[in-house]
């Protein structure tokens, strides 16, 4: 296992995978070196067939505070900090080109956190601000500690609103007038608003969030993997489907792609004997 500087990540047997954004002094914030760990340990998952959940969340008192603006001046400097040399996109002459490559480097970690095939949980505590909101929103389910608030941010700092798949998300979990009112206004929601609205799943103490993330993750263990992975592949198309005739004709497939795999025999099996089903792996 890579050991990284920004994150821990702790892949445990039972296939939970436990990713901990790992800079609890500037709150978690997001740096350069934070966007290529993050997105070099989710490139490992697309075809790791061992880890079939994972959990997201933050050390110490926030899950993630958004772009850290102290390493992001960066990118208007012209000379680049001898620490930072190694970052070559950062050696570009031109600010709006650098400007490009890492807007686009810190999106890209939002598409691939969809794109794996492994549901993934937020687990919440603190500060969920700007990439730390939108990290959230990739999730596909979100527990919220009582200490969670959550804020698109970007428009508080003369920047647009809509940002790191903001404009994408936020109106499809809450409704458009609602994500409307939080991107132009920049407002800070607390975890009971969230739970409210229905952003987060619900809302637990601080000291139960991880607990409350591993049990839905255990539960997720207890399906189907091939099941669980095309179910996601449908919210990922379908979210957007055209028609409900489209989504069906998705759903059609996949199922009968399930029904003639060995998990569906087990699942049935199971089913009629009233025992647990006994998944493999893959």
């Amino acid at each position: 296992m890579v050991e990284y500087k920004t994150i821990k990540v702790q892949e445990r047997e039972d296939g939970i995978s436990i990713i901990t954004f790992n800079r609890p002094n500037r709150l978690n914030a997001i740096n350069f070196q934070f966007v290529e760990d993050l997105q070099d340990y989710l490139n490992t998952l697309e075809n790791n067939l061992g880890i079939r959940v994972v959990i997201l969340t933050g050390e110490g008192r926030a899950f993630c505070s958004g772009l850290d603006l102290k390493d992001g001046q960066v990118i208007f400097k012209k000379n680049v900090p001898e620490g930072l040399q190694k970052f070559e996109y950062l050696q570009n002459k031109d600010k709006i080109k650098r400007a490009v490559i890492v807007q686009k480097l810190i999106s890209q970690l939002m598409i691939t956190l969809r794109r794996i095939p492994q549901p993934v949980i937020a687990a919440i505590k603190g500060a969920a601000y700007g990439g730390g909101l939108t990290f959230a929103m990739a999730a596909d389910i979100r527990i919220a500690g009582e200490s969670a608030k959550f804020c698109n941010a970007f428009i508080n700092i003369g920047l647009s609103g809509a940002d790191c798949g903001s404009s994408y998300w936020l109106p499809r979990l809450i409704g458009f007038s609602r994500a409307a009112e939080f991107m132009y206004t920049g407002r800070v929601f607390n975890a009971q608003e969230a739970d409210k609205i229905g952003f987060v799943s619900k809302v637990v103490p601080d000291d139960k969030v991880l607990y409350e993330a591993l049990k839905i993750a255990k539960h997720i263990l207890t399906k189907s993997p091939m099941g669980i992975r095309f179910t996601k592949d449908a919210l990922n198309i379908n979210v957007d489907a055209s028609s409900l005739e489209s989504a069906t004709k998705l759903e059609n497939r996949t199922q009968v792609i399930c029904i003639n795999a060995d998990d569906a025999l087990e699942g049935v099996f199971a089913t009629l004997e009233k025992r647990e089903s006994k998944y493999d792996k893959w």
